[in-house]
């Protein structure tokens, strides 16, 4: 049951996926109502499963998370932007509150997922000709159905 709490991060990561396939961009505000909705559904999951470590289990995958995510951003200069990390809040909350696993799988399924999609997105980007979109891939949707993925995944494992 808990599946269901995963909704409002996975919701918004839609959201901000078709905003940064649209425009490469990742609006902060819809990060941070994400983020605070899904906070509100880990919270009700923890209180309704009398386990609020659930809460701060979600916190800090995702900020680890976001902190490799930064790291990796600032290693490989123009690979990663901040729009990419903040987006990874939201889906890192939803994923978090599973456990160590999910998130395992979720790295995993991005960096597979992610070297498929940035190889194809350059090869039949439409506007790759473009001068404000030439080489940037929107790493959002990557982020999105790894999060789906892994959640699935912790579904059917267990």
């Amino acid at each position: 049951m808990p599946y269901l709490f995963t909704l409002p991060g996975l919701l918004c990561e839609l959201a901000l996926s078709i905003v940064d396939i649209r425009t490469r961009r990742v609006p902060l505000p819809w990060v941070g109502a994400g983020s605070l909705l899904q906070m509100i559904a880990v919270f009700v999951y923890g209180v309704m499963s009398n386990d609020l470590f659930v809460l701060l289990q979600a916190v800090l995958f995702t900020a680890l998370c976001c902190v490799i995510q930064l790291a990796l951003a600032l290693l490989v200069p123009k690979s990663l932007g901040f729009g990419d990390v903040t987006a990874l809040v939201p889906a890192g909350l939803a994923v978090g509150m599973l456990g160590l696993l999910p998130v395992v799988v979720w790295w995993l399924a991005m960096g597979v997922l992610g070297i498929g999609w940035i190889m194809l997105w350059l090869r039949f980007d439409s506007r790759r000709s473009a001068s404000d979109h030439a080489g940037k891939v929107p790493y959002v949707p990557v982020i999105a159905l790894g999060a789906v993925l892994a959640i699935v995944a912790h579904m059917v494992i267990g």
